[in-house]
C-alpha cells in the first residue's frame, strides 16, 4: 500500500465553506461532463485534488504543479477540466491547452508568449496553465523551416520561472518517464518530481 504523505495547510475555511465549496465543485463537473461520477477508483484522487486546489492539507505539495500521467481514458483530462472551470469560480483560474494544438499554434505564428512570460497577454506577466496530452503533439513543429520541440522548450522556461516564482505548471499524459525523456531529454525528465507532484492515474477507462 502506498504511504500516504499528509502536507499541514495553512488554510483557514470553516467546514461549512468547505462543505459549500465541495458542493460548488460538483456543479461544476456535473456542468462540464454530464456523465461525471464519483466511485470506488476515482473517489482519493478527486479528494486529494479537491484539497490541493483549495489551499487545504493533503497528499499533495502546494508549492509544486502537478504531472498527472496514466493509460488512456482514465481520466486525466477530463478531471483537469473540470477543475479549470470550478477554479475560475472564485479562485486562481487556468486554462487548459491541448499541445497538438500548441505546436500547431507555434507552427502558424511562431510565437510561444502567452505560454511562458505571457508579456503580451492581458495581465502582462506568466499565468497558471494546464497542458493536455503531452507527447501526442507534432515533434518538431516546423515555422517556415524553423523546427522546435515546443513543449520541451515551453517546460524549460516554466521550469525558470517556477523557481523563481512558484509558477504552477499542470500537465496530463500518456507517457511513462522512459518516453518523456525519449521525447523532451534527461533535463526535462529529471526536473518533473522537483517542479510536479507526480500523479499515476490508474482505472478502467472511462470512455464510452
Amino acid at each position: 500500500m502506498e504511504k500516504r504523505q499528509i502536507i499541514r495547510s495553512a488554510c483557514k475555511l470553516s467546514d461549512h465553506e468547505i462543505t459549500e465549496r465541495k458542493r460548488k465543485f460538483l456543479r461544476v463537473a456535473v456542468s462540464v461532463i454530464p456523465e461525471f461520477t464519483i466511485d470506488s477508483s476515482n473517489r482519493q484522487l478527486i479528494t486529494d485534488l479537491f484539497s490541493y486546489f483549495n489551499g487545504i492539507g493533503g497528499k499533495y505539495n502546494p508549492d509544486k504543479g502537478l504531472w498527472m500521467y496514466g493509460d488512456i481514458g482514465t481520466g486525466k483530462s477530463s478531471l483537469m477540466r473540470v477543475f479549470s472551470e470550478y477554479m475560475k469560480l472564485e479562485f486562481n483560474g487556468f486554462k487548459l491547452h491541448i499541445c497538438n494544438g500548441v505546436a500547431n499554434a507555434y507552427s502558424g505564428s511562431g510565437d510561444l508568449d502567452v505560454y511562458t512570460y505571457n508579456q503580451n497577454g492581458y495581465i502582462g506577466e506568466p499565468v497558471w496553465m494546464c497542458f493536455d496530452e503531452l507527447g501526442r503533439e507534432t515533434i518538431p513543429a516546423n515555422h517556415f523551416g524553423t523546427k522546435l520541440n515546443v513543449m520541451q522548450h515551453i517546460l524549460h522556461v516554466r521550469y525558470s520561472l517556477w523557481q523563481s516564482s512558484r509558477l504552477k505548471t499542470f500537465v496530463t499524459t500518456n507517457c511513462d518517464p522512459s518516453q518523456i525523456e525519449s521525447l523532451y531529454g534527461d533535463f526535462i525528465r529529471d526536473r518533473i518530481r522537483e517542479m510536479f507532484n507526480v500523479i499515476l492515474v490508474e482505472g478502467r477507462s472511462r470512455r464510452q
